[in-house]
């Protein structure tokens, strides 16, 4: 059993793992979108600044050689001119390397780009991220006219940038993170309250009270769990009254012929001892009536009882309700003709319905034998088949005083008699066949008519094939 707290934490990590995971996402993302077009704007930006650069140094040395200054004069002059107005250190180099001259006083540095950090602009040679305190470094070729070949001018920045502040944006995301995972806790205990009081129910439930529900209103996955739940716990209770009831009602059952059999029992003892064959007969056959009435009401529980393990009943064979119908009445003839019973039927042979040919045929089987057992001698049973709104129609009607209006639906429970019911039975035969239509995706009713009483099946009739 997962405690309630356990489930909370769980759903409060995924929301804060979901959270992390999409959180390192947009940062990527953002840093990978913001940073290659910061990266191309400073190599662009540096690109130009170097070549104005040059062209200042050009033409600043060039003014000064016009005016009779030496070149190599001149060449200093300008290059510390720019470094003091571009705060930047800068030097001059022959295509050998050597230094020829530079703006500052200290040692020429260094600078080592890194592989993949170099690139081109208009003949410029830019490279960035240098390391700490040299953000980029141009260099570019300058022509000057007292050297043969052109120098190459170095520049490096003294004022470094601050760049992208990846660590304050990285900040930023944490922070939002947090905050949204402070707002998950609310939530997390939102999703986790329903369940618990699901849980509780189903606790309940375990510990003996059937008539425990789920009081969940929300409508999402959760609610429609609940009235699953509701539904399942509706039918194990139904289930396990009904089985109360059926235990409760073959108890009382039983408890007749058991009680005569025990008389007769002590009369046939009694009979014995005295050596009156002709009483012991009749108490022998007593006994015999008593066990083949409760063999066969043990055969009929068992018949309702495996009802229940059909469901949902395999409706795979095509069956014609008239033939059964015409076999039975078959069948019964001879009772009815004990009693002077007439049977009249109007049936409909084409007509079939998708069903079990063995549990349909005892279905009709009851109502055919209740129908004649239950019709006083000199009466009459009348079957009508028809087709009502693309269903089949069965009513049976037999002379019969009218049933009460409050026993019609109570005729179909187990081991109900009618209150003036004057033959023997186990009272299940209207509950068997109510339940076989009833897997059958059909309707039984019963009602008083001019007739006498009338019991009407109603089955999902086949389509006609075209």
């Amino acid at each position: 059993m997962i405690r309630s707290r356990s489930l909370y934490l769980k759903i409060l990590l995924h929301w804060i793992f979901a959270l992390v995971v999409t959180e390192a996402l947009i940062f990527t993302l953002f840093i990978t979108m913001v940073g290659g077009s910061h990266r191309q704007y400073l190599i662009r930006s540096v690109g130009q600044g170097a070549a104005v650069d040059r062209d200042f140094i050009q033409a600043a040395v060039a003014a000064d050689v016009a005016r009779g200054a030496a070149p190599a004069d001149a060449l200093g002059r300008a290059v510390r001119n720019l470094a003091a107005s571009a705060h930047a250190k800068i030097w001059i180099t022959a295509p050998d390397g050597r230094p020829v001259t530079t703006s500052f006083r200290e040692e020429i540095p260094s600078p080592a780009a890194k592989p993949g950090k170099t690139w081109q602009h208009e003949g410029v040679t830019v490279a960035i991220m240098l390391g700490k305190g040299m953000e980029w470094y141009a260099k570019v070729p300058v022509a000057i006219p007292a050297y043969s070949s052109p120098l190459l001018l170095h520049i490096v920045p003294q004022r470094v940038g601050d760049g992208f502040p990846h660590a304050a944006f990285a900040a930023g995301l944490a922070v939002i993170g947090i905050l949204i995972a402070i707002l998950a806790v609310p939530l997390s205990l939102r999703i986790a309250r329903p369940l618990n009081r699901l849980q509780k129910s189903a606790l309940r439930i375990a510990g003996g009270d059937l008539s425990a529900r789920a009081d969940i209103t929300e409508i999402d996955e959760i609610g429609r769990l609940a009235v699953a739940f509701n539904t399942m716990a509706e039918t194990v209770e139904r289930m396990v009254r009904g089985g109360k009831e059926l235990t409760a009602n073959v108890s009382h059952e039983m408890r007749s012929p058991l009680a005569r059999i025990r008389v007769a029992g002590e009369c046939l003892k009694e009979a014995v001892e005295k050596g009156d064959k002709l009483e012991a007969k009749e108490m022998l056959e007593a006994i015999w009536e008593d066990i083949d009435e409760a063999d066969a009401m043990i055969g009929r529980i068992l018949q309702f009882s495996k009802l229940d393990l059909h469901e949902p009943l395999p409706l795979n064979e095509q069956v014609a309700p008239a033939e059964l119908i015409a076999g039975l009445v078959k069948t019964l003839g001879p009772l009815a003709k004990s009693k002077s019973i007439s049977i009249e039927v109007t049936l409909l042979e084409d007509e079939k319905v998708t069903g079990d040919e063995g549990m349909l045929r005892a279905a009709f089987k009851n109502l055919l034998e209740n129908a004649v057992r239950h019709t006083t001698e000199g009466g009459r049973v009348e079957v009508v088949m028809r087709r009502a709104d693309g269903g089949l129609v069965t009513e049976i009607t037999n002379s019969h005083p009218p049933v009460a209006p409050e026993e019609l639906d109570l005729i179909f429970t187990p081991f109900y008699r009618g209150k003036h019911s004057r033959t023997e039975g186990t009272g299940l035969g209207l509950a068997i066949t109510k339940k076989i239509v009833t897997l059958h995706h059909g309707d039984v009713a019963a009602k008083n008519v001019m007739q006498g009483f009338q019991v009407r099946v109603t089955l999902e009739a086949k389509k006609p094939e075209r």
